[in-house]
């Protein structure tokens, strides 16, 4: 597509969201009663930045690199073409049902790609409502959203795409990994893992408390930046936990239930695990839940060993669980050893410490004295790393993930370098030795 259909699409892809806003949002509150200041700030908001950025930036990306043609290829010239893979598919998630669906869309399109969506069964108010809008509002040849559940998702898996987009839990990221294998498909893995914060002696503890538990408690803990559990040092162990008490009560004004700056659990199954990852003899504070209402109170979780249950797997929901070090050394030897995580978040006041912590421990990004909010940031690649994903997007990322990288070299007919060419002599074989030092 041109540049000029691209930019439509995504000013009618911008228009349709912003006619429907309330739609929207009414239908993500059914879903899981997320306010309507969240479906903005975390959702539509974010998805309309990226449509901004894109259009804004379009031309330049677009723009062929001229690098230089090698030695080997004088006289010449080189161009390195964005070119879009084709026909892609993007299976997005029920945590964030719009943005997470949305925003790979955008860059899809500005790439010049065509687009076919598989939101998710679970997050089904949201999803409907978003196939509703979008088949009605374009051509199915240029973007199409295709509702259903598993067998949907499997069907679809079964045929040859130029792309797959996937974000969502590791364990469905390998069953789409194994599909792709057939046509050998590119493929990008927005996943999960156990995100760890790493909180320091010398930390602010005020300001630490205040952003572990936004961060932690925000969407009710159903994302995939979320802290999923908190390494402390014991020296502060007590005066943290005690911090984080008064801020869940003062965020959510001592009743989190009817708080509108809590949405409830997608669905009874993840309630249920939710509920049976809590070791009772461990809660600081909440612990109980409403099954009819799929509420799960703030959960502070203390003394948690590494052997607990909820360690064993991506809590995914508002458990905050603590654990404590004394050895900052043999606590990133343990980190090192476990499989890479999405983020990873370390509170200190020694900038030089946390950035030393962070270049050694791998993992998908993170943040030094802060949680969740760098994913926001639409001037930068986001993305996993091992089991917590491969590849990235957001912004120029997004739209260098939908586009193959085209190099074209053009030669001039007036010259030819001969000792490319048989008989291969000495002379010959020393001026390649020359040439290919």
């Amino acid at each position: 597509m041109s540049l000029t259909s691209r930019k439509e699409n995504l000013l009618k892809l911008r228009a349709l969201l912003k006619q429907n806003e309330d739609k929207i949002a009414a239908a993500v509150f059914e879903d899981y009663q997320k306010s309507y200041f969240e479906v903005m700030e975390n959702e539509l908001g974010l998805v309309y930045v990226e449509i901004t950025m894109a259009l804004k930036k379009l031309r330049k990306w677009s723009k062929p690199l001229r690098p230089a043609p090698g030695i080997v290829n004088v006289p010449a010239n080189c161009r390195v073409y964005p070119q879009p893979f084709g026909n892609v598919l993007c299976i997005s998630p029920w945590n964030y049902p719009v943005q997470l669906a949305l925003i790979p869309i955008v860059s899809a399109l500005a790439a010049g790609n065509t687009v076919i969506l598989k939101p998710s069964e679970i997050s089904s108010h949201t999803s409907l409502v978003l196939t509703k809008l979008i088949n009605e509002a374009f051509p199915l040849e240029i973007l199409y959203s295709q509702y259903g559940g598993v067998k949907e998702t499997q069907e679809l898996l079964s045929f040859r795409f130029d792309k797959i987009f996937f974000t969502g839990s590791t364990e469905v990221g390998r069953v789409v990994m194994k599909a792709a294998t057939k046509y050998l498909t590119p493929l990008t893995l927005e996943l999960g893992g156990k995100n760890p914060v790493i909180v320091l002696p010398d930390c602010d503890l005020k300001r630490t408390a205040q952003r572990l538990v936004w961060g932690k408690f925000h969407n009710g803990g159903q994302a995939c930046v979320a802290p999923d559990h908190i390494y402390v040092h014991k020296d502060i162990e007590q005066e943290l936990l005690a911090e984080v008490r008064r801020n869940v009560e003062k965020t959510f004004n001592g009743n989190a239930a009817e708080s509108e700056a809590f949405p409830r659990i997608i669905s009874k199954n993840h309630y249920n695990r939710l509920m049976k990852l809590i070791p009772r003899d461990k809660v600081l504070m909440g612990g109980s839940g409403n099954e009819a209402n799929l509420f799960i109170e703030p959960t502070i979780i203390g003394s948690v060993s590494e052997d607990d249950a909820i360690m064993q797997e991506e809590v995914f929901g508002p458990l905050m669980p603590f654990l404590t070090f004394e050895n900052l050394d043999e606590l990133m030897v343990n980190l090192k050893q476990k499989p890479s995580p999405l983020a990873l978040y370390v509170f200190s006041k020694n900038l030089k410490l946390a950035r030393k912590i962070q270049k050694e421990i791998r993992s998908g990004g993170g943040m030094i004295n802060d949680t969740v909010v760098h994913f926001v940031n639409a001037s930068t690649p986001f993305g996993g790393f091992g089991e917590s994903g491969m590849g990235n997007y957001h912004g120029r990322a997004g739209f260098e993930t939908f586009s193959h990288r085209k190099t074209v070299i053009k030669k001039p007919t007036w010259f030819e370098l001969k000792v490319k060419y048989p008989p291969y002599t000495t002379s010959k074989m020393k001026l390649i030795k020359l040439i290919l030092r």
